[in-house]
């Protein structure tokens, strides 16, 4: 433990340094509520899952345009012949922002906190989430409290090796582990501040943002990763997110020039069409599901009612609801 302190105190004073020394660019997004956790075993809500997409590396991700399983954490999986075992390398240059290496164990350790029946009070009502690790043999038992934590089908091989044991094949699998309930946490970190970890003078993470600051009900503030693998082509600074629920008091704040990026009611789409500059601005999620063919990631990438809403974007290189590291800002 006090290694890591010391590292995470160094890797402090350097990003510090590093944002007095430079204007950066920041990213004003209306998150639109206040998220109830940033633990990844316990987010459910849309604003939950946003922040934490930025602050934690999935094994996998979805690639906006192409819509193709890409690597992330992971760099490259196989599954045996029947299915049922998939085997995934992690990328030996993924950190955790306070030094220290992202490891298999980091995701066993995850999985088995997610599942433990006797594990923190859960704040969002997150029984669909934790469900979603049923498809891993034994997960169900030892979350309804008959089974055991070794018996959970997942096992690290080696640091860099993870390997998940299904209870009948799914094909879906590379998708399933892009969600956030498969995220990786610092075990040391969580273990030695429990329900505390995730308040900023605490969390450690391996994405490509920090957090920086979090005034519930007000704003987060989440800062580029220094030791993010990818930090280079991570053109936004600092994403300050607010948090207004009223979508007209958000549009009236983007035309003011004071937020980049909002959701906007549809009783507002048609007036916004008929704006020569908003409309050009508009962006409208398809109406129909059927436009994506895949059944494996018509429930990641089809968003949810919360997330269907249209938005409006000042400047953007590639969108993605929750990949803030692909924007830029002009």
């Amino acid at each position: 433990m006090v290694k890591r302190v010391f590292v995470l105190s160094l890797i402090g004073i350097v990003l510090v340094s590093f944002l007095a020394l430079t204007q950066g660019k920041v990213l004003h997004w209306n998150l639109g509520a206040s998220p109830t956790t940033l633990d990844p075993s316990y987010t459910t809500s849309a604003a939950s899952k946003q922040i934490d997409h930025a602050l934690f590396l999935g094994l996998t991700d979805i690639d906006d345009e192409t819509l193709e399983v890409v690597p992330r954490l992971a760099t490259a999986w196989e599954v045996s012949d029947d299915g049922i075992t998939w085997t995934f390398h992690l990328r030996r240059d993924a950190m955790w922002s306070d030094g220290t290496p992202v490891t298999a164990h980091d995701l066993v350790f995850a999985i088995e906190r997610t599942l433990d029946p006797n594990g923190s009070p859960d704040p969002e009502g997150s029984l669909p989430l934790v469900q979603r690790l049923y498809v891993l043999k034994g997960a169900e038992a030892y979350n309804t409290d008959v089974g055991r934590a070794r018996d959970i089908g997942v096992r690290a091989i080696d640091n860099r090796t993870v390997r998940f044991t299904l209870n009948k094949p799914d094909a879906c699998f590379p998708v399933l582990v892009s969600d956030p309930v498969f995220y990786p946490q610092p075990r040391s970190i969580v273990e030695d501040y429990g329900i505390d970890w995730t308040k900023p003078e605490h969390m450690v993470t391996d994405g490509p943002y920090t957090l920086g600051q979090w005034v519930r009900d007000d704003h987060i503030i989440l800062y580029k990763s220094v030791t993010y693998y990818d930090a280079a082509h991570v053109d936004i600074d600092q994403i300050y997110c607010h948090m207004i629920a009223n979508d007209r008091d958000a549009l009236d704040m983007y035309e003011q020039g004071k937020l980049d990026v909002v959701s906007v009611s549809p009783e507002d789409v048609e007036s916004i069409k008929a704006d020569s500059v908003l409309s050009s601005e508009l962006h409208v999620y398809p109406s129909e599901p059927a436009l994506i063919d895949s059944d494996c990631l018509l429930p990641l990438v089809y968003p949810p009612a919360q997330l269907a809403k249209p938005y409006v974007v000042r400047t953007y290189a590639q969108f993605g609801c929750e990949k803030w590291e692909d924007w830029d800002i002009h």
